[in-house]
């Protein structure tokens, strides 16, 4: 059933980068389900018109595929000229590229690729929508955060600092954007089943006990949480584990901790792996 008022304060159209599989392919079928229409951006053509038409075909929305590599500098154009014409009510900056290793054994280029497209492009994206959703007086914009944002996680260090930089962007556009009528949340998903985990090469059953959530329910808690919060942490084991981690551990433990579990999850890390969720 077609959610009328989430429609209302979020329509007509939603922007989803990385749209086409994982987290950003279940932020687009939740938000068809309740009436949205779905804009797709994503380097993964074919995989992303073939969820587009789905979608249309099976809610009654209106769809686009839109193919970018949202690293390029001048990814915003091809954006502008896509949505011309559309209404973007919500944007979900969901969008990541990250590799696998110690810091000083990773491919610089690779690691500014992670900032280009983790930080970069979400910014100039919240930019570009967020002044006409100010104007209209609703709206909403959701950027992908992760829990190893909440402290220094070795191994995964520039993709975790990156996550970092949106989690911070969020809560602070929350207080600057909310009083106008638009809502921003920062969403902090663990351990989630996409094919861009399974690519990175983690072993979780190296890790006893590691939360492992599906896209469906990340996503159900992240738009339950739009409007009412800065911020939220998907699944309750991972909110206890982020209360022991930021609360009761001291800063240097909750590293260390991080640094032990992020190599039984990759215990490859000697050579540096990559992967995307575009």
């Amino acid at each position: 059933m077609k959610d009328t008022g989430f429609k209302q304060k979020y329509g007509p159209w939603a922007l989803i980068t990385g749209g086409a599989s994982g987290i950003g392919a279940e932020f687009a079928s939740q938000l068809a389900a309740r009436g949205l229409n779905a804009a797709l951006v994503d380097v993964q053509t074919e995989m992303m018109r073939a969820h587009a038409a789905k979608l249309k075909e099976k809610y009654d929305i209106e769809t686009a595929a839109i193919t970018i590599d949202i690293a390029r500098p001048d990814f915003l154009k091809t954006i502008r000229r896509a949505t011309a014409m559309m209404e973007i009510g919500l944007l979900v900056n969901n969008a990541a590229w990250g590799s696998v290793g110690e810091l000083m054994n990773t491919d610089p280029e690779e690691m500014l690729r992670t900032v280009d497209t983790n930080c970069r492009a979400p910014l100039a994206l919240a930019r570009e929508f967020g002044p006409a959703m100010i104007e209209r007086g609703r709206g909403g914009i959701i950027f992908l955060s992760s829990s190893s944002a909440l402290q220094g996680s070795p191994i995964v260090a520039n993709y975790a600092a990156t996550k970092a930089y949106n989690l911070i962007l969020a809560e602070a556009l929350w207080d600057e954007m909310g009083p106008r009528g638009v809502d921003v949340l920062g969403l902090c998903p663990g351990a989630t089943d996409t094919p861009a985990f399974r690519k990175s090469g983690a072993v979780i059953q190296n890790v006893p006990g590691m939360p492992f959530m599906q896209p469906g329910e990340v996503v159900a808690e992240a738009l339950a949480a739009l409007g009412a919060r800065p911020g939220v942490i998907a699944g309750r084991k991972n909110r206890i584990a982020s209360f022991v981690m930021t609360r009761l551990l001291s800063r240097a433990k909750a590293v260390t901790f991080m640094g032990q579990n992020t190599r039984k999850l990759y215990p490859e890390n000697v050579n540096p792996t990559r992967w995307s969720s575009r």
